[in-house]
């Protein structure tokens, strides 16, 4: 396992979210209930009347509106780079944001150990179903088992480091509706006891080995003339 050391603070997060926000609401809560040492600085949310506003409103927690429609990504990224610089945070933690976020975002939270200090919380067991259907695909596929990845965030989408992975059963007679909905009971405990283990004990990481492919063609550059 790659780790760093533990740390004594709680940690600093701000929150990025597009929609109804319940992941949003599982880490308040938690939070509030004492079993997750953190305080969320600032949710950043980029859909103006999305359902993460009002639990934001209803913790106490400030809300930076920052709408996507009609700017370029730059312009945007460029506006939520300027609300977070202003909260110092350790990490950012994406909670049903619905835009990729770009290299040179990225980089401006790299960590000394060389990872981005962003979280994501993806709906399948990655690297199975990445995308935005996750839930859907994995049901479609018909699969047996399923379950939620908690992953650092790197350039490729739903690609980064696994923190984190939760299985849940798919039975015979489920709906896709009731597989969503026991999906999103694993997320709501599983954010918060990742962010949690984060604060007492810092990042780690089983380090991924490089795919067989991946050497080969590392080779194949290495032997050209």
């Amino acid at each position: 396992h790659w780790m760093e050391g533990p740390r004594t603070v709680p940690l600093n997060l701000a929150v990025l979210a597009s929609g109804r926000g319940s992941n949003l609401k599982a880490i308040l809560e938690a939070i509030k209930n004492g079993s997750l040492d953190a305080k969320v600085s600032v949710v950043i949310c980029n859909v103006p009347g999305a359902g993460a506003i009002d639990h934001a409103t209803a913790y106490g927690v400030r809300v930076a509106l920052i709408p996507n429609a009609g700017i370029r990504r730059q312009e945007h990224e460029a506006k939520m780079l300027e609300e977070l610089k202003r909260h110092d945070v350790d990490f950012i933690v994406l909670a049903g944001f619905m835009r990729v976020l770009s290299p040179e975002f990225l980089r401006s939270f790299r960590a000394a150990e060389g990872y981005y200090r962003v979280i994501n919380i993806h709906p399948s067991l990655l690297p199975a179903f990445p995308g935005t259907a996750g839930y859907e695909e994995a049901y479609n596929y018909g699969v047996a088992v399923s379950g939620i990845t908690v992953h650092l965030v790197d350039e490729k989408v739903d690609h980064g480091p696994i923190l984190a992975q939760e299985t849940f059963p798919r039975f015979a007679d489920d709906t896709l509706e009731t597989f969503k909905t026991r999906g999103l009971a694993v997320e709501h405990a599983l954010y918060p006891k990742v962010l949690q283990r984060i604060a007492k004990e810092g990042v780690q990481f089983i380090p991924r080995r490089l795919a067989e492919e991946e050497r080969l063609e590392t080779a194949r550059e290495k032997v050209k003339p």
